[in-house]
């Protein structure tokens, strides 16, 4: 019987293994995890009614492929939306937090009435704004920036105080860094289409049938119970936790804990930065191609109170912080008001995100300093008073890929070093995408092949 190692045990090598296994039952699938957990990012904690999420919250129904995951797995049922009663959002802006006007898409309007009563944006950006309307469309040659796009078509305010915050909560990276082909394909086709990135969006929004609902989904006892029923739909692979991976040889020899596994295909299901060490022994050209793929850490911090005291309204799920607020967190979700049954009645769950492109030094502090350090920003924020009744921090070194202009070149680079690797595969966040639904669809795509391949 032939052998497929999998090495990574987050969503895209569950997802792998799940889709492989389907496609090829007769095959055998060996999934190694270097930790002694399955789920990668994805990692949640229940302690006295909170529900902690270290990593991804949620995960967008808008591409459709980790709902498609969810079907399969027979619990789409059990995915719950963000709670109606709290879908607005504020950003800090002029050290004030501002609501950002409703039913924006990245950056531009679908209907103008709640922008123009907005004290977000400034009466001359308001009306660079609407040149949208009428500027032509932008030429089809070279990568474009998202935030030169965003500039481009809306102007700089929308860039820094609407579109920048959002998109650095998602890519923890100035989006002027940003390919605009890797991350948001759809909009340079809006435009090409439209010409008008805010005729585009509003008639795509219209398209959906006026349906205003969250485009986010999750689950009552949090994203867990995706690696929890990918676990148990995988019964018949073998599964090791706890056992890294230090190499995979020319003859696709899997080493790990000073065993030589051999394999029929190998798929290292893992961002580029740690899948560059797996291979630097034996493929040095791959290796020195995907560390053409920067990444960047991070950290969530959460607090949970019991008898929360605000100066500020608690009706939003959050707040991001718009450019040259000179603040250390990047933003913060309110967690218990985002989703339901995250929190006991009465009290409060919220998370800051520190890290990123500007902010990596602040991981060399201890947990207990970063916990003082988002308390100290969320009291200046929030007016928040109180001791927290339960902290955790979680680190995620090197786990986030930028995905810079120029990355479809940095992929082709990739592919072909990978070539003469016949039967080694990619799939992971940082090469067709970042997020879950991302990951899922390139996990499937991957497995197809080695499907084909055997």
């Amino acid at each position: 019987m032939k052998r497929v190692a999998i090495v990574g045990g987050g969503i895209s090598g569950l997802a792998a293994a799940f889709y492989l296994r389907r496609a090829r039952p007769d095959l055998s699938l060996l999934l190694l995890e270097a930790r002694d957990r399955l789920g990668g990012v994805i990692a949640t904690e229940r302690h006295d009614g909170f529900v902690v999420e270290g990593g991804p919250d949620s995960f967008l129904i808008q591409k459709p492929w980790a709902l498609q995951l969810c079907i399969e797995l027979g619990i789409a049922e059990r995915l719950i939306p963000t709670d109606p009663a709290h879908r607005k959002v504020y950003v800090l802006s002029g050290g004030k937090l501002r609501s950002l006007p409703p039913e924006m898409m990245m950056g531009a309007p679908t209907r103008p009435g709640p922008l123009l009563k907005s004290d977000l944006i400034s009466w001359p950006g308001k009306l660079r704004m609407a040149l949208d309307l009428v500027l032509p469309r932008g030429s089809d040659g070279a990568d474009e920036s998202l935030g030169d796009f965003i500039a481009r078509r809306l102007g700089r305010e929308a860039l820094e105080k609407i579109a920048g915050p959002i998109l650095g909560g998602i890519y923890l990276a100035d989006p002027r860094r940003l390919s605009l082909a890797a991350t948001f394909p759809s909009l340079k086709e809006l435009e090409r289409t439209h010409r008008s990135l805010i005729l585009g969006l509003r008639l795509a929004t219209k398209s959906a049938k006026g349906e205003r609902s969250s485009p986010f989904r999750t689950f009552p006892t949090g994203m867990e119970e995706l690696v929890s029923a990918l676990e148990s739909a995988l019964a018949g692979v073998e599964m090791r936790k706890g056992h890294p991976v230090e190499a995979v040889t020319r003859l696709l020899e899997v080493r790990s804990d000073g065993l030589s596994l051999a394999c029929d295909a190998v798929i290292l299901a893992m961002p580029p930065p740690a899948a560059a060490a797996i291979v630097a022994a034996e493929f040095q050209d791959l290796s020195q191609a995907l560390e053409e793929i920067p990444a960047v850490s991070s950290a969530t911090i959460s607090l949970a109170f019991r008898a929360p005291r605000t100066r500020v309204n608690l009706d939003a799920t959050g707040f991001v912080i718009a450019k040259g607020e000179r603040r250390r967190i990047l933003a913060c979700t309110w967690s218990s008001l985002k989703f339901p049954q995250r929190a006991p009645e009465g009290s409060l769950l919220l998370r800051c995100f520190v890290g990123g492109q500007e902010g990596e030094d602040l991981l060399a502090m201890q947990d207990e300093a970063l916990v003082a350090l988002a308390r100290e920003e969320l009291a200046e924020l929030m007016g928040l008073e109180g001791d927290p009744c339960l902290t955790a921090v979680s680190r995620w070194r090197k786990a986030n890929p930028i995905l810079e202009v120029g990355h479809a070149q940095r992929l082709s680079r990739i592919e072909a070093a990978l070539a003469p690797a016949k039967r080694l595969f990619l799939t992971g966040g940082g090469y067709r995408g970042v997020g879950i639904p991302d990951c899922v669809s390139d996990a499937k795509n991957v497995a197809l092949k080695v499907a084909a391949a055997l």
